[in-house]
């Protein structure tokens, strides 16, 4: 009997451990099945939120976004919620838009256009077919896109003959096109044949003709000639349904305003590269791109769609035989039916133009410096959406917007790069500063590279392809802003030295520095910069930089230079020049005379021959297109008048604008390394804007931390700049109040994420660092609550605390420490709220007090710790199963451990 216990102990034992281990098992299945299965969301639970289970904050709200059946939403709308894409205007594209699931072909990509599985959804693929079958071409940006430059980059193709710069063979067409079928355009929907007299390929290349002589016929092409001597255009339609351009002209485009690419050459290697401009409805209203449908209210998601079109060129003709004569030029149109057939589409989707608010939203005034353009209006349209108004932006000069903080009656909140002095206060008015965006000014350019006959082969293969490299010194800016070069003003003004070079590639001090450019030779010259009218604080920070430089600053003296032996425009040495401004002028007014040409041409001054721009976001869209904005083409038609001139052809440009880093890099230009109070030559990347936070001076009045272009911090870019938000909440209304303070919540939250969406923050701008912030949160608290209550009443203004220190992360420049938690080692480093919604309210009672440095005095900044995200776990549709799961985990524990003590209990029972 004995043996016999033993075997039913044994057994029981294992029966009640094999139990205890099947509960488990099927307690980890159950939780598994109720969690969504193996990594697939339920039904109803949208795969974006059962991905990332955090929750946002609507920074107009303060409260959560909740998650709902809407799923991730549109890139860029508000909280996530896609808002319905109205009839007759198209649908984003995405990964689950129309074109599909990501790496899927795009809807209409008559070329296989695919989409990369990739981190940009934007970046789309195209590849040829036939001839061009090992073709790749890569648009870099298709969605989101406004008036802008967009990179267009290609491999495996042929090289340009008989050189990069004379096409005869092997190059790209590219053109823009509307058409609202999901195939593509048609070839009359193109901007295209505006160039015609581009001589550097075929006589019809840049033309919309398709007759070319007795020896060459399309063979598939339906319109031919029906009369001797009349030649036969592919008409233009434009997208608005007006009467069509039947001639080789049209009304809706010409040699100034069109964006078409008639010459693209590819190198040795079979790659090339263009910078291709992007035209909205406005820049080009026969496409319509963008345009919303009318006697709709909206909001849109997107406005109409268009296309790129890129047409390949090959070694034979549309009849099939090889060009022999003309250099062996291709002569055909890329509109004619057999060149079109090769063509290579890819859809552009826009934002949307005009609107973006339901009619009837309360429209509120924001103005200011240029600086904050591009920012602000990647947030207006997410800002209508959350806070159900208009915020319009009305670029204003910093005098003009600190002006409104003293007037009578309401100031809107404008953006300033500096603030009141306290002179100008006005009792009763008191301006609060917000720091609002980081960026800077830079001397962008679009240069190609360009050689003679006697240039090395090497650099020949070169030609037309845009240099990305230079460097200059505050010396060799101040020649290009004060028209020391000899081209820089019109031919015979007696002003400019002897001595001075032609202009800027010609300038040994220039070549010495950048001798990449010295077996070039640029025939259009770059003897200045487009720079924009009007005053800024933007353009006194420029002369700063200069005056603070000894070289720049002897020659802004009138010093001859003992080295390369040029001097000042001495027109810039008049007693009414004064320096350091806080605008740029063409001091030399020399105006040229024709006596002698029979046409009778009016004076040309400097004025119009070398132009100051509207904006510096005119200078940077001039730049990206080859236009210098100059007028010299004279028009005898009554009254008479300069014309412009033609725009620089692509592969032949070189202009240079200071402008914005965030325009700078909307128009896809380049920018020049410049040299700091270190010595170093810096351009404006993220790191080096920020190095340049690590060491600012406090203004005298407000607080406010300004960045110094004399610094001596290393790898500071010396344009750095920081705008600030202003407005004095006193003369506010309650629902201004809530409402400004809205849009700062917002632009310190989902704003600060860098991307090419509406609402996203615009390359360009860096970042704020989290203090500053944290201070703009504050500053909103402060706006909301004080909106309304007059500053003479005694007690009636909610009490305000010390204002939340403005540090920066430690760049290696700054003396300021950081503990364990990468924090600041002042308990005050960490004070503010702890995520992205409302800041924490102010305990004491006193005004924003001014920064505790002197007036000027150098700010040392130490690290802060990033605000911690609001975060929660999706739910699921699962109804009262959800208790199964706690249960069955529950019986699985207790038959675990059950099967563990009873045979222990057993055990000991045994006789």
């Amino acid at each position: 009997m004995r043996g016999a216990g033993v075997i039913r102990h044994t057994v029981l034992r294992r029966a009640l451990r094999t139990a205890g281990a099947l509960a488990l098992v099927l307690a980890t299945a159950a939780g598994a099945t109720l969690s969504g299965g193996s990594g697939e969301p339920p039904a109803q639970v949208a795969s974006a939120a059962s991905a990332t289970p955090r929750i946002p904050v609507d920074p107009i709200a303060g409260a959560p976004v909740p998650i709902d059946g809407a799923g991730a939403g549109a890139a860029g709308t508000a909280g996530g919620v896609a808002p319905a894409v109205p009839k007759g205007a198209a649908a984003p594209v995405g990964p689950a838009g129309p074109a599909g699931p990501a790496g899927a072909p795009a809807a209409g990509t008559a070329a296989g256009a695919v989409r990369p599985e990739s981190a940009d959804p934007g970046k789309v693929i195209v590849r040829g077919k036939g001839e061009f079958a090992g073709l790749q071409v890569t648009v870099a940006q298709t969605t989101h896109l406004v008036n802008q430059v967009v990179a267009v980059t290609w491999q495996g193709g042929r090289e340009t003959t008989p050189s990069p710069m004379s096409y005869g063979q092997n190059y790209l067409e590219l053109m823009e096109c509307w058409g609202d079928t999901d195939s593509g355009p048609d070839r009359s929907q193109c901007q295209y044949g505006a160039a015609k007299g581009d001589a550097r390929g075929g006589a019809y290349v840049p033309s919309r003709q398709l007759n070319y002589g007795r020896t060459l016929t399309d063979p598939a092409e339906p319109m031919v000639q029906t009369q001797p001597n009349q030649n036969v255009y592919v008409p233009f339609r434009p997208a608005n349904g007006g009467t069509p351009d039947t001639g080789g002209t049209s009304q809706y485009y010409d040699s100034q305003s069109t964006n078409e690419v008639p010459f693209a050459p590819t190198r040795a290697d079979g790659t090339g590269q263009v910078f291709f401009e992007i035209e909205t409805g406005t820049e080009a209203s026969g496409l319509g791109c963008g345009q919303t449908p009318a006697g709709q209210p909206g909001p849109f998601s997107e406005g109409r769609r268009c296309w790129l079109v890129i047409v390949p060129r090959g070694s034979h003709e549309v009849d099939g035989t090889v060009p022999t004569g003309d250099s062996a030029k291709l002569q055909s149109s890329p509109l004619s039916s057999t060149n079109w057939a090769g063509r290579m589409v890819v859809p552009l989707h826009f934002e949307p133009i005009g609107l973006s608010c339901p009619i009837g939203s309360v429209e509120r005034t924001t103005s200011g410096n240029e600086l904050a353009a591009e920012a602000v209006w990647r947030w207006q349209p997410v800002l209508c959406r959350q806070a159900g108004g208009i915020f319009n932006y009305i670029p204003t000069s910093d005098d003009s917007a600190r002006k409104a903080l003293t007037d009578d009656g309401d100031p809107g909140l404008v953006y300033v790069g500096r603030p009141l002095g306290p002179a100008a206060k006005v009792p009763g008015r008191t301006p609060i500063y917000a720091p609002l965006a980081v960026s800077g000014l830079t001397i962008a350019f679009d240069i190609e590279s360009q050689s003679y006959s006697r240039t090395p082969l090497d650099v020949r293969k070169q030609d037309g392809q845009r240099i990305q490299d230079m460097s200059l010194s505050p010396r060799l800016v101040a020649k290009l802003i004060t028209q020391s070069y000899q081209y820089s003003v019109n031919p015979g003004d007696p002003h400019i030295p002897k001595g001075n070079p032609l202009d800027l590639t010609s300038d040994p001090e220039f070549l010495d520095l950048n001798p990449q450019f010295k077996d070039l030779y640029f025939p259009s010259r770059i003897p200045d910069l487009l720079l924009p009218t009007g005053s800024g604080d933007a353009m006194l920070l420029v002369w700063q930089w200069l005056l603070s430089d000894p070289d720049a600053a002897a020659f802004l003296h009138g010093t001859v230079s003992p080295k390369y032996h040029d001097s000042v425009n001495p027109e810039f040495l008049r007693p009414d020049v004064q320096l350091p401004a806080a605008s740029f002028l063409r001091a030399d007014g020399y105006c040229e005379e024709f006596p002698d040409d029979p046409a009778k041409p009016g004076q040309l001054c400097n004025a119009d021959g070398h132009p100051l721009s509207k904006s510096m976001r005119d200078g940077a869209r001039g730049a990206a297109r080859g236009d210098t904005l100059a007028k010299t083409i004279w028009d005898p038609t009554p009254p008479g008048t300069y014309k412009s001139v033609p725009l620089q052809a692509q592969g032949l440009r070189g202009v240079m604008a200071l402008t914005t880093t965030a325009q700078a890099a909307k128009f896809g230009l380049s920018t020049a390394k410049l040299r700091n109070g270190a010595g170093e030559y810096v351009a404006p990347t993220d790191s080096a804007l920020l190095a340049s936070l690590g060491q600012v001076v406090h203004s005298s009045d407000g607080g406010v931390l300004l960045t110094d272009p004399t610094s001596k911090v290393p790898g500071g870019y010396p344009l750095t700049d920081v705008t600030y938000a202003a407005t004095v909440p006193s003369a506010l209304t309650k629902d201004d109040g809530k409402s400004y303070a809205g849009l700062l919540r917002y632009a310190m939250g989902d704003g600060q994420t860098t991307g090419v969406a509406a609402g996203q923050l615009p390359d360009g701008y860096l970042p704020l660092p989290a203090a500053w912030r944290t201070r703009t949160l504050w500053v909103a608290q402060l706006i909301e609550q004080w909106a309304g209550v007059p500053e003479t009443t005694p007690g009636a203004r909610p009490p305000a605390g010390p204002p939340p220190p403005m540090t920066a992360p430690d760049t290696g420049g700054s003396s300021g420490g950081s503990g364990p938690d990468g924090s600041g080692d002042r308990p005050a480093d960490r004070s503010g709220p702890a995520g992205a919604g409302h800041a924490a309210a102010p305990d004491a009672g006193q005004e924003p007090a001014p920064g505790p440095s002197p007036s000027h005095s150098t700010a040392t900044l130490a690290p802060a710790a990033e605000a911690a995200p609001v975060a929660r776990t999706a739910t699921t549709a699962v109804g009262g199963l959800r208790y199964l799961l706690p249960g069955a985990l529950l019986a699985g524990l207790l038959a675990g451990g059950a099967g563990i003590l009873v045979p222990l209990l057993l055990r000991k029972r045994r006789p």
